[in-house]
């Protein structure tokens, strides 16, 4: 029976306390609230310059999808056209085509989701390797390097249904640390014109 009451008396002592104390918790960043949380992904398709050259690279990205406004996610991506290595960095041999791939941590802000016609801006901040590479043989694992990205872009995005959307735009791909033979920073380093196709739930 004492041990009932003194549990009452603390209970109704903390509920008094509760509702003299008008303070509210202090965070890092103020009043963020989440109110809706979707999710999206789906194939990508980048056309760039890598070492003056035509690029065509594939890939992918997505995330979470945060108060219709930000998303939070990955994407990496994939070079699938050939370009010749020179043949100076070569050693000689023929048939040499540089293999590069790179991807990383993506953050995305969405401008008036709910609108047909809107407006997006991301930044990829990630990682990737380049190395040289003969059809049909072992990969050359001694002329690979790596390299840190830092890639941000601006789009315009269109809702095509309540799943589906496409977004098109163009981003700078920043390359900083190769230094695989024939290829520099700077050759890696371009704009690039995207077109994303999202899948997901929006709302």
């Amino acid at each position: 029976m004492k041990l009932s009451l003194s549990l009452l008396f603390i209970l109704s002592t903390l509920v008094a306390f509760a509702q003299d104390d008008n303070s509210q918790q202090e965070t890092l960043v103020k009043g963020f609230r989440v109110t809706s949380a979707g999710g999206y992904g789906g194939p990508s398709l980048r056309t760039s310059s890598i070492g003056g050259d035509f690029a065509l690279l594939f890939g992918g990205y997505g995330g979470v999808f945060i108060n219709k406004k930000w998303t939070f996610g990955g994407g990496g991506y994939g070079m699938i056209t050939q370009l010749d290595v020179p043949p100076a960095a070569a050693n000689g041999r023929v048939g040499r085509h540089y293999d590069m791939g790179y991807g990383g941590f993506l953050t995305e802000y969405t401008l008036r989701s709910d609108q047909m016609l809107h407006l997006t801006a991301h930044l990829l901040i990630g990682g990737g390797g380049i190395s040289h590479d003969i059809e049909g043989e072992p990969d050359l694992e001694d002329t690979g390097s790596n390299f840190f990205v830092l890639e941000p872009g601006v789009g315009v995005e269109l809702n095509i249904t309540d799943f589906f959307r496409l977004n098109g735009g163009f981003t700078y791909r920043l390359a900083s640390g190769s230094d695989t033979a024939g290829i520099s920073d700077g050759d890696l380093s371009s704009m690039s014109f995207f077109l994303n196709f999202k899948f997901g739930y929006f709302n």
